[in-house]
């Protein structure tokens, strides 16, 4: 029992530092291991009948914009990096009272950012009334504007048109500018 207790004790005691002449000792050295990076996911989604394909976007438990489309295909890259492309999109943009719904042939949601692309030649309409038509329209999701690029034509309910190469279209106060080559 005594032999035991004194090997406890010396154990201890090397443990702590304390008495004898222990070697310090050394750290092991850092294994470098490769980051792991998971591969790109792909997912298909395709209309079926009259289930359309949906993605809905909310801020602050109000919703954004609601998309529709025949077709999805969208490329995860990693937490919050992707990238969704839609078919024949029909975009319904919410502020408020304020609605603009817009049809395009396809159309580019980055996850990052929540912005949207639609291109192909776009028709879109507010809830009085007035149409617009351009290439591309693209959505911030930060400031909450339209950006209208290419062939812009503005039409009001009453048959004036404005025309022009870029669109800006703040949703928030339905402050609209066209510029470039107005006509």
């Amino acid at each position: 029992m005594r032999r035991c207790a004194l090997a406890l004790l010396l154990v201890a005691a090397g443990c702590t530092g304390s008495g004898g002449s222990r070697a310090a000792s050394t750290p092991a050295p850092a294994v470098r291991r490769p980051a792991f990076t998971a591969p790109p996911v792909r997912v298909v989604n395709k209309r079926v009948g009259s289930k359309y394909i949906y993605l809905t976007e909310q801020k602050k438990n109000r919703v954004v914009y609601v998309l529709r489309a025949d077709s999805n295909t969208s490329i995860r890259l990693a937490e919050g990096a992707g990238r969704s492309d839609f078919v024949r999109p029909h975009v319904t943009f919410y502020s408020g009272p304020r609605t603009i719904v817009a049809d395009a042939p396809k159309a580019t949601v980055e996850e990052r950012d929540r912005s949207v692309l639609m291109s192909g030649g776009v028709v879109a309409r507010t809830e009085k009334g007035m149409t617009l038509n351009s290439d591309t329209l693209s959505y911030d999701d930060a400031t909450e504007r339209l950006h209208g690029e290419g062939n812009v034509v503005v039409t009001t309910p009453q048959g004036e048109e404005l025309r022009g190469d870029h669109l800006d279209y703040d949703m928030r106060t339905s402050e609209m500018h066209v510029s470039g080559n107005v006509r």
